[in-house]
C-alpha cells in the first residue's frame, strides 16, 4: 500500500480526497498547513507528497522548499492558479508535477499513481528491475539470474521494498513499520529471518542485500 500525504487548508477537500484515494488502496495521511505537512514529512516516510499552494501558517511552495532540503520522495502541487509562470514557480521549488483546480478526483488518483510508479522504477506493465532481478507486482512472480523463484507475500513485499529504496540503508524499526504495520508488537528481529529467506531464495543473487552493522540492511545496485 502506498503512503500519500495529502496537505489543504479546506478540510472538504482533505476529506473528500481521503476518502476517494482510501476506497483506491491508498494510505493517505493528512495535514491542515504548510508547517504540518513539513512535520508529517520529517516523521514518516511517504512515496507520495501532494501539497495545496495556497495555504495557511506556510504555503505550499515554502513547504515543498523545505521538504526537498531532506526528503526525496515526489511531490505535486495543487493550485487554482494555472498561468506558466505560476506552474514554472512550482517546479522550480522542486515539485514532480503540477495540477490545477478544479480537478476529478480519478484524474489526481491516476496521476499519483503514475507518479509514485514512475519514481520507484516501476515499469508500464509493473515490474521493478533492479540488478537482475525483477518483481511483477501483477503476479507476484520474481526473476534473478533468468529464474522464477517463489516468495510468500511478507518476503515480497519486503524485498520490494529493499528494491525500491536501493542504495538506501533502511533500519529494522523502519522495515516492520512499512511491512508488518504501526501496531506490530513483536521483536525487531523478525526482519532478520525473513532477510535469511529471501537470501536463500535469491542465490547468486542474494549479495546485493547487505548487513550494515548496527543500522540495518541495504539492498545494492550494481
Amino acid at each position: 500500500m502506498y503512503k500519500i500525504l495529502f496537505a489543504d487548508d479546506e478540510i472538504k477537500i482533505r476529506e473528500t480526497v481521503r476518502d476517494y484515494m482510501t476506497a483506491k488502496g491508498l494510505d493517505v495521511t493528512l495535514a491542515e498547513n504548510g508547517k504540518a505537512a513539513v512535520a508529517a514529512a520529517e516523521n514518516e516516510n511517504f512515496d507520495l507528497i501532494i501539497l495545496d499552494v495556497m495555504m495557511p501558517v506556510k504555503n505550499g511552495i515554502e513547504a515543498c522548499r523545505e521538504i526537498r532540503s531532506f526528503c526525496n520522495a515526489p511531490i505535486i502541487f495543487l493550485s487554482a492558479l494555472g498561468e506558466e509562470h505560476d506552474l514554472l514557480k512550482g517546479y522550480s521549488s522542486g515539485a514532480d508535477d503540477y495540477i490545477v483546480k478544479p480537478f476529478p478526483l480519478s484524474v489526481l488518483c491516476e496521476k499519483s499513481l503514475a507518479t509514485i510508479k514512475r519514481s520507484k522504477g516501476l515499469d508500464r506493465e509493473n515490474k521493478l528491475t533492479v540488478s537482475g532481478i525483477t518483481l511483477d507486482k501483477n503476479s507476484m512472480k520474481i526473476l534473478a539470474g533468468g529464474k522464477e523463484i517463489t516468495l510468500a507475500s511478507k518476503d515480497f513485499q519486503l524485498l520490494e521494498y529493499l528494491m525500491i529504496n536501493k542504495n538506501t540503508v533502511l533500519s529494522r524499526s523502519l522495515i516492520l513499520s512499512r511491512i508488518w504495520g504501526y501496531d506490530f508488537d513483536g521483536d525487531d528481529r523478525v526482519v532478520d529471518t525473513h532477510i535469511k529467506i529471501i537470501r536463500k531464495a535469491l542465490g547468486e543473487n542474494a549479495a546485493c542485500i547487505k548487513t550494515v552493522i548496527g543500522a540495518g540492511y541495504c539492498f545494492e545496485e550494481r
